[in-house]
């Protein structure tokens, strides 16, 4: 039997040689039923920045998907259904601007929120107007980002919903 709050790691590379990893638990309802969790991409080449992100989705009930640059995210994205979107300002191949136009290319309604270790207002406006759900200095603390996933997460679900009884 399985551990049922275990992490199984599977490593995969891509067409460039990049390693990423997927992350997901397992949980088992009373019915024997095993269910995936849904899953955070986490985008950052810096360990301890994936550390405390993916941490923040766990206390969320979301399993991380992780990805250490731009492309990397790109195909953790093409194979995994996302919910919501962590990522660093600055990754080896690019920005957070390019995982919000990769984002919104797919058509999904994923929020993306982005840490930074330079944070200030300035960049904070830009990022907003980008198309991203909230921009946060680095360290977060930690309730306050898992109030900010659960409110991307929420308010995602009900623009998901209003545009579901639009189309009846």
């Amino acid at each position: 039997m399985m551990n049922a709050t275990a992490p199984h790691e599977l490593q995969n590379r891509d067409g460039s040689g990049e390693n990423f990893e997927f992350a997901f638990s397992l949980r088992q309802r009373k019915m024997g039923v095993i269910l995936k969790i849904p899953n955070g991409l986490v985008v950052s080449s810096d360990e301890e920045v994936r550390r405390q992100l993916a941490e923040a989705l766990g206390q969320c009930g979301l399993a991380p998907v992780f990805a250490s640059s731009v492309a990397g995210s790109e195909m953790a994205l093409s194979g995994k259904k996302a919910f919501i979107v962590l990522c660093h300002d600055l990754m080896i191949d690019g920005k957070y601007d390019d995982i919000v136009k990769m984002v919104r290319r797919s058509g999904a309604n994923v929020p993306v929120i982005v840490v930074s270790r330079t944070a200030d207002w300035p960049e904070y406006l830009t990022a907003i107007r980008a198309g991203v759900f909230d921009y946060l200095a680095y360290p977060p603390i930690a309730g306050d980002l898992q109030r900010i996933i659960r409110n991307a997460l929420l308010e995602r679900n009900s623009q998901w919903q209003m545009q579901g009884s639009q189309a009846l």
